[in-house]
């Protein structure tokens, strides 16, 4: 990471075609784009881990100009830890069918939200994504048995039966997206 970084901050003070001034402002704009590329839908971390990281917002230009990497690390470490919360709470949610009856909103644009306060707050913005997932696969598959109806090999089926069929395809759309995320940050 320190040979990386340390070539990097060469690279744009020297030989970039925009050459930057690397300090606290630059530091400052590092931070704040670094982790919104780690945690793209704001899903993952809590405002707790951002808070807690705040400590390094001015300190990656120290970092780049040969300090000690310690920025990297910990967001890896903390990024990790609740990569594997947020998969327990995925499947958890998971395991049982969605009610299609209440009415409520999810907000899906990063650019809406904050990270979660806490727990519950993340595990309920885990349960609206996961739903919103599912109807989607629903409302497709209603479509495909509407379309099919009374042709060859026709089985209609109950809601409940096609809500279970979305779920489960929600469940591999999940479990794939779980492990890229796992892959992302390996030692």
């Amino acid at each position: 990471y320190e040979t990386i970084l340390h070539n990097v901050g060469e690279i744009l003070q020297q030989v970039h075609y925009s050459p930057k001034k690397v300090d606290d402002a630059f530091s400052k704009e590092v931070f704040t784009k670094y982790l919104s590329s780690v945690d793209v839908e704001k899903n993952i971390f809590l405002q707790a881990d951002i808070q807690n990281l705040r400590k390094y917002d001015t300190k990656l230009d120290d970092e780049i100009n040969g300090g000690n990497v310690e920025f990297v690390p910990a967001v890896s470490l903390i990024f990790k830890n609740r990569v594997l919360e947020a998969e327990q709470i995925s499947k958890e949610l998971l395991t049982k069918p969605f009610e299609f009856t209440a009415d409520e909103t999810v907000t899906l644009d990063p650019e809406n939200l904050d990270y979660p306060k806490n727990e519950a707050e993340k595990k309920d913005r885990w349960r609206k994504r996961l739903k919103y997932m599912t109807l989607e696969r629903y409302a497709d598959l209603l479509d495909v048995q509407e379309k099919t109806k009374g042709k060859p090999g026709y089985v209609a089926k109950t809601n409940a039966e096609i809500e279970k069929e979305a779920r489960e395809k929600v469940v591999k759309i999940v479990n794939r997206m779980f492990e890229r995320l796992k892959l992302k940050y390996t030692d």
